[in-house]
């Protein structure tokens, strides 16, 4: 049983905040990490599509560490982003990656570290969903396999993909900064294709978004642009998805 199951376990909806190491100092992540705490998320996700140097995602965790006690889970973007002083990380596969090394070979890298480290690995698999007429920024870094808002049986036939090679859990992604956050439909209809958990994330800035997406079967939130722009909104949010 991974993290999340036994998360689950204690509570229906959960609420992941992801702080990207390039953004800011460590210092600023952990007092970000602190009022994440603070407004009811139930763990910090240290990761971005830019991250390149090793040492300043140590840093980060080890600044999120000594101000909260949430679990911090690793959302490496290489193998040169994993981190020694983590506890857990998504072991994740960019399924519509049409590049290997987002679907294997970073994998292939890191994996010795992560067990020579001791490091918890929740296998993941990973979609990015393209709602945005701009890309963002992963869709900037990787070339995919489009998955557009409306490609609601391609992204299920990936979803299911996932769940029949024994992957964890599924997390859908509109990317950072994305216009719209993952349609509802798509949702709903990946809800009922499987049963490992679901994370929706990207594109989700307000309470009623979070609360939509976790109705159409979403089980774990992620909020991370709108820690940047505005942290005092992430409590109302997090109220919102609990349904108080």
């Amino acid at each position: 049983m991974t993290l999340i199951d036994q998360m689950l376990k204690r509570r229906p909806k959960l609420h992941f905040s992801l702080i990207d190491p390039v953004s800011q100092a460590p210092e600023k992540a952990g007092q970000m990490a602190h009022a994440c705490a603070k407004a009811g998320s139930d763990a910090i996700m240290v990761g971005g599509s830019t991250v390149r140097k090793r040492e300043q995602v140590f840093d980060t965790v080890a600044a999120i560490k000594a101000r909260v006690t949430l679990p911090v889970i690793l959302f490496p973007n290489s193998a040169e982003a994993i981190s020694k002083n983590s506890d857990y990380i998504f072991f994740m596969s960019l399924l519509n990656s049409q590049d290997a090394r987002f679907r294997w070979e970073e994998q292939y890298r890191g994996a010795p570290l992560i067990k020579e480290w001791g490091i918890i690995p929740i296998p993941m698999g990973y979609i990015i969903i393209s709602t945005s007429k701009k890309p963002t920024t992963v869709e900037s870094v990787v070339k995919l396999d489009r998955i557009g808002p409306d490609d609601i049986e391609k992204a299920v036939h990936y979803a299911v993909y996932a769940e029949m090679s024994g992957l964890n859990c599924v997390y859908f992604e509109a990317g950072s900064g994305a216009e719209e956050p993952v349609p509802v439909d798509m949702i709903k209809a990946v809800r009922k294709a499987v049963r490992v958990p679901l994370i929706v994330g990207g594109g989700i800035r307000s309470g009623q978004a979070a609360r939509e997406r976790a109705d159409a079967g979403a089980d774990v939130i992620v909020t991370g642009t709108v820690l940047e722009d505005d942290s005092s909104i992430l409590a109302g949010i997090i109220r919102e998805l609990r349904g108080h």
